[in-house]
């Protein structure tokens, strides 16, 4: 399969095409829902710059034009997700029970989560309304790809941290959305589904990359992802209490730094030969982490607090644009794969 189908999601196996429709097969679909990493990323560093303009509210507007990018690709890219035969119930249930990447499905109500909490100060009602069709949709994804690897099982050597994404990310930053649609309720409830399976999950995924060893390369970006459930919880977290920086912020940090530590060990496997629009999933990590300490960071408020504060934004844009600009290049290569036509 081409670069752009192949996500590091779905290395473990050719995918299979599925039902073949007027509006095409399922590599099609596949590829679409897998581009949805660019949308996530963007939404990410979005929520980056949004923690920041809490104490600067110049900034605002670059938040803004982030989550309105991430909502442009998102409709783009569901759209033809749905073109493609996305829309048939026959289809999506195939989809949905592909061991390698019907999960990523999730993609879809996460980045509809971020961006509805982001733009809810232009409408509440209307923005609850939307979260709830969201959550109800991510809840669905989630419990549907649980129930058929309780029934059929799933190979342990295609696990990696890629399946947090569902039953533990998903959970965490509809806690965030909740808080911020000031809905503390469910936003309690979600954060305790998150952390109950970034546990259980976490714990799975952890077993088959120390017994059985490394990911395949293109696998191994994904490694990142193991930053998300103490960032985005302790996100979550401090959404959930008026941005306090308590006692649970502390643990949330020592579990990501001891995270980061891992990874920064881990830096030389993360190395891809060639470029990959697989790796647009550094982005996410890397947002959430500067989102959760430029929180962090304002709820210390030291005399460093601004320096610290910008020098991680400038980083994580600069990761961002940097990627942004190698996608463009790969883009423009003269040969491309038949599956990017209509992009």
């Amino acid at each position: 399969m081409t670069d752009l189908v192949k996500n590091p999601a779905s290395y473990a196996s050719p995918p299979v095409l599925g039902h073949r429709g007027p509006a095409g097969t399922y590599e099609l679909r596949a590829s679409r829902i897998d581009l949805l990493s660019v949308s996530l990323a963007t939404a990410g560093l979005g929520g980056a710059w949004r923690a920041a303009a809490d104490s600067y509210p110049g900034v605002l507007p670059v938040s803004d034009g982030l989550y309105a990018l991430s909502g442009l690709i998102w409709l783009l890219l569901v759209w033809q997700y749905l073109r493609h035969g996305g829309a048939s119930w026959t289809n999506l249930r195939h989809d949905i029970r592909q061991p390698e990447q019907g999960f990523t499905l999730s993609y879809v109500p996460v980045i509809g989560m971020l961006i509805t909490g982001h733009f809810s100060r232009f409408g509440m009602e209307p923005a609850r309304w939307l979260y709830a069709l969201f959550v109800l949709l991510a809840v669905l994804i989630a419990a549907r790809v649980l129930a058929h690897w309780l029934t059929d099982g799933i190979d342990s050597t295609a696990l990696h941290p890629g399946y947090l994404l569902p039953l533990s990310s998903a959970p965490l930053i509809a806690s965030v959305t909740a808080s911020v649609l000031e809905l503390p309720a469910i936003a309690d409830a979600a954060f305790a589904v998150g952390m109950l399976y970034s546990l259980i999950i976490g714990t799975i995924v952890l077993g088959r990359l120390v017994i059985q060893g490394r990911l395949p390369e293109r696998a191994r970006p994904t490694l990142t992802i193991l930053t998300i459930p103490p960032a985005v919880g302790g996100i979550a977290w401090m959404a959930s209490h008026q941005g306090a920086v308590d006692a649970v912020v502390y643990g949330f940090t020592g579990a990501l730094f001891f995270t980061l530590v891992v990874v920064a060990f881990l830096l030389p496997e993360l190395r891809q030969a060639k470029f990959h629009l697989g790796m647009w999933i550094f982005i996410f990590p890397a947002a959430a982490v500067t989102n959760f300490a430029v929180r962090l960071l304002a709820g210390f408020d030291t005399w460093i607090t601004p320096t610290l504060t910008w020098g991680l934004l400038t980083v994580a844009t600069a990761a961002f644009v940097g990627l942004g600009g190698a996608t463009l290049v790969y883009m423009r290569q003269p040969e491309k794969p038949r599956i990017t036509e209509g992009l």
